[in-house]
């Protein structure tokens, strides 16, 4: 109740990380756009979800008010909403990308097959990937979370993936989530990959961790 009553201008008067000592909220508060906030800033956070859940609320609105939304307030309203709310706001929205999927086209789902191993076997993960494409998944992404990060693995991983994706006909994409690093030296090698993918952090130490 707390979170729903706090005013959404109030993330922009108190950063949760210092402005001076992170150059995430550095990032946040210099390329937030004053004039997308302003048809919002006088929301609570619960009026927030009301407003995004809204039927005049389209997918128009939203994308005017985006560059106005900081992370924070993102986070906090997703707090405060039920699976089905989520699910109703995403549904306004309309992404749609290709490569040899197309993704996001309206009355579709697409999935991502995570087919992970505890020792990156590859004829583990290799029976995983079948298992999970008989329930109709990885249309979105093929993607392995590697135990180890090294290079010989990455590379490995990558071209065991890009052989059953070639000699089953699949139209999707692979990735191996490695340090963005190491994707990169693995892509120098012309090793076959279709997404270098990195999940990031909200602080500026956090994100040095990574190496």
């Amino acid at each position: 109740m707390q979170l729903a009553d706090t005013p959404l201008r109030r993330f922009l008067e108190e950063p949760l990380v210092s402005y001076e000592t992170d150059e995430v909220t550095r990032l946040i508060f210099d390329s937030h756009d004053a004039d997308a906030f302003a048809p919002i800033s006088g929301l609570s956070v619960g009026e927030f979800r009301e407003w995004l859940l809204a039927d005049e609320t389209i997918g128009d609105t939203l994308a005017a008010a985006a560059a106005g939304i900081t992370p924070e307030m993102a986070a906090a309203v997703s707090k405060i909403m039920r699976v089905q709310d989520l699910i109703t706001v995403a549904a306004k929205i309309r992404v749609v990308t290709k490569f040899r999927s197309t993704i996001g086209l309206p009355g579709r789902l697409s999935t991502r097959l995570q087919p992970n191993h505890p020792t990156d076997d590859l004829r583990g993960i290799a029976a995983s990937v079948i298992d999970g494409l008989l329930y109709a998944n990885g249309d979105a992404v093929i993607g392995v979370n590697p135990a180890s990060d090294d290079l010989a693995t990455v590379e490995a991983l990558l071209r065991m993936l890009d052989r059953v994706r070639e000699s089953l006909e699949i139209p999707t994409q692979i990735c191996v989530l490695a340090h963005v690093t190491m994707q990169m030296k693995a892509m120098a090698r012309g090793v076959p990959m279709d997404l270098v993918f990195q999940s990031i952090a909200g602080t500026e130490a956090a994100n040095r961790a990574f190496g």
